[in-house]
């Protein structure tokens, strides 16, 4: 006996549908980030297991687990091959915390009650203008983040670095240079990959001394550990001297007063004809529905929110290197390995 009966066999999904999953986004985010907490990535590595045994694993409501794990089904997170059987999916693969292209850091960040209640107040952001940012704090974003959140943060920038280091590397011919300078390098991952492309090259790391730190323990006993320099030094004061300077998802961080500042200091450095050398995401001049306009909306609005910051587009780009003492030579599309389109951008500068 057939329990369901079938009226009309054609689904004609309505804008109104489109609609509503825009409005419910954040049910499925917020999904995500409880399966983050809960590590359930990793207790379905080794292959499909039931609700009951998961909750038991992770001390929670069976039941209630049940219907998390149903609503990631929906979200594409899991899969459930039989009822009540839960396994993961080439996208729940990237929250699992022991591959190296995990996102798990990543949902974390984003799932900490600071980001939440800022993302809570998007309208009064909108409404004046001014981030959520404590006013002691907007001169400097990192300043407000606690330890746990720097090191996710760090973590989350070893994925999207590192997938998209070969993007930049085949992008861009970084032979030309003799010296070249990282800004903000972190652990130095850019330009381990750069120099091993370019065996004459030699580099320069700069960040924060405790980032410096991590820098140098991860270059020390590498293959160009005898052309790359980790220094700790903050580059509002001071950076060191090179040929060329690079500076990967930083400027960014930073409003045009600031960014303004950091690129001045490279071309204090530069002789006329040096280069700066900027990526960061496309931000499209006009906007669409496309990945690449999804990654930099949101990624806009999020340093809008925690940073006081923002996404800039070429001709942002030009505005600002064109203040800093530069002009603007060409912008480069990319296509970083973690997205599949070209969602990032070469900028480079000349110094005049």
């Amino acid at each position: 006996m057939t329990l369901l009966e079938v009226t009309d066999a054609t689904d004609r999904p309505t804008p109104a549908v489109d609609l509503f999953q825009g409005i419910t986004a954040h049910h499925g985010s917020s999904a995500v980030h409880v399966a983050a907490r809960l590590e359930l990535a990793d207790r379905l590595a080794d292959g499909p297991k039931g609700f009951e045994e998961l909750a038991e694993a992770t001390k929670t409501n069976a039941f209630a687990l049940r219907r998390l794990l149903r609503l990631l089904v929906s979200c594409g997170v899991f899969a459930e091959p039989e009822p009540g059987v839960y396994a993961l999916t080439e996208i729940g693969y990237h929250l699992r915390t022991d591959v190296t292209d995990s996102m798990h850091s990543f949902a974390l960040m984003m799932a900490n009650p600071r980001n939440q209640q800022r993302w809570g107040e998007l309208t009064e952001c909108v409404r004046t203008g001014a981030s959520r940012v404590p006013e002691e704090h907007k001169g400097d974003p990192f300043q407000q983040m606690p330890p746990h959140i720097l090191k996710l943060l760090g973590k989350t920038m070893t994925f999207f670095v590192g997938h998209t280091a070969g993007a930049i590397v085949d992008g861009y011919d970084f032979s030309q240079f003799r010296t070249l300078v990282e800004l903000g390098g972190g652990e130095g991952i850019l330009l381990s990959a750069i120099l091993t492309a370019n065996p004459d090259l030699r580099g320069i790391t700069l960040d924060l001394p405790y980032m410096a730190e991590n820098a140098q323990k991860r270059v020390a006993g590498s293959a160009v550990a005898d052309r790359c320099t980790v220094v700790g030094g903050d580059f509002f004061e001071s950076v060191p001297q090179g040929d060329a300077y690079l500076l990967n998802n930083v400027i960014h961080d930073w409003d045009d007063e600031a960014s303004v500042k950091i690129l001045a200091n490279c071309a204090a450095e530069l002789a006329p004809g040096g280069k700066v050398i900027i990526v960061e995401t496309q931000y499209p001049e006009r906007f669409d529905d496309s990945i690449a306009a999804k990654i930099a909306g949101r990624s806009d609005v999020n340093m809008m929110v925690n940073a006081n910051a923002r996404e800039r587009s070429a001709a942002d780009f030009e505005r600002l290197v064109s203040a800093s003492g530069f002009e603007l030579n060409r912008v480069i599309e990319i296509r970083p390995a973690w997205t599949g389109v070209r969602s990032s951008m070469i900028v480079e500068a000349v110094r005049r």
